[in-house]
């Protein structure tokens, strides 16, 4: 009888620890897929604002080699370059 006493509250506290184990995972689980979530959300928007600078950078470049020798102009008097006399 003594044993039965005894094998019934191990199987008592085994279901507890699993109950318990199964509830932690549960909420690691959660937490792990919003962190996950909000890391797909961040690099979607880090590609979108990749590619925006780059499309930037090109309209800038297309602008300098349309309008380049106008920009050395308005450099030069910021910088008050002056053309040396030879």
């Amino acid at each position: 009888m003594n044993s039965l006493i005894k094998a019934d509250f191990f199987f008592f506290t085994t279901t507890i620890a699993i109950v318990i184990f199964t509830i932690v995972i549960i909420v690691v689980a959660v937490y792990v897929i919003r962190i996950l979530r909000d890391i797909k959300n961040l690099s979607e928007k880090v590609k979108k604002e990749g590619g925006e600078i780059i499309d930037d950078v090109n309209l800038a470049r297309t602008n300098i080699k349309k309008e380049g020798s106008s920009i050395w102009i308005i450099i030069k008097r910021f910088l008050g370059v002056k053309k040396s006399k030879k």
